[in-house]
């Protein structure tokens, strides 16, 4: 008999991640299939548990990580998948200068992954948001403070492929599926998705564990960064 070999899924963040990983099953909103049903169908012998914790952000679970409250700590992932959504949120309530406020999640999110690599040793997601906000008709941003919430997320994603770039983590690009599938109807308000979109999102976690090696019997693909930071 072929053993079932055991993956724990991690997610951090609020239910515009938590709808894309978990099922109606295991609690989502908006799936049948989450991740651990479209992974068990494509990979037998391989199961995924996983824990939805709401977030406020980058900040919050920085804090959380250095007090070592964290329940990251307690039960450490193989895979934990976080959400800049609620950066993109609060962006403007970090600093009165936009690239100040960017630097300043930039900054917990390095933290992040910089305690998370050394302490909990889980590979790293990252998922974007969708620069679609169905309720805004801004043309033209010059001059408008604060910024508009695309612009928020279009200042957090590129901050992520930086941070991806330097730490070695891996980025959920929900603004590309978006865009792939169309946001009409599919983004439902800003940062809210559809069940189609949610059923996408789920199907590219799936495919970067795959590309790691999660469901493979080989080691897996470890994550290095420009910095030389790896697990």
């Amino acid at each position: 008999m072929t053993e079932t070999r055991h993956l724990r899924l991690f997610v951090k963040g609020n239910a515009d991640i938590a709808d894309a990983a978990l099922s109606s099953a295991d609690g989502g909103a908006k799936l049948d299939r989450g991740v651990s049903e479209m992974a068990a169908a494509s990979h037998p012998g391989y199961t995924i548990s996983t824990t939805v914790e709401t977030s406020a952000g980058f900040a919050a679970l920085r804090q959380e990580l250095e007090d070592g409250t964290s329940a990251l700590l307690v039960d450490p992932p193989d895979i934990l998948v976080l959400s800049v959504a609620d950066d993109v949120r609060s962006l403007a309530m970090r600093a009165a200068n936009p690239e100040e406020a960017v630097q300043a999640v930039r900054a917990d999110l390095v933290a992040i992954v910089d305690m998370v690599k050394a302490s909990v040793g889980a590979h790293i997601l990252v998922a974007n948001a969708s620069t679609v906000d169905p309720d805004d008709a801004t043309h033209n941003y010059h001059g408008i403070s604060p910024d508009p919430l695309p612009l928020q997320a279009h200042r957090l994603a590129h901050m992520l492929v930086k941070v991806s770039h330097e730490e070695g983590i891996s980025i959920i690009d929900v603004d590309r599926l978006i865009a792939e599938i169309g946001a009409d109807g599919n983004v439902q308000a800003a940062m809210a998705y559809s069940p189609r979109a949610c059923g996408v999102i789920a199907g590219e976690i799936v495919r970067v564990l795959e590309d790691y090696g999660f469901f493979d019997e080989r080691m897996l693909v470890a994550q290095v960064g420009a910095k030389g930071g790896s697990r």
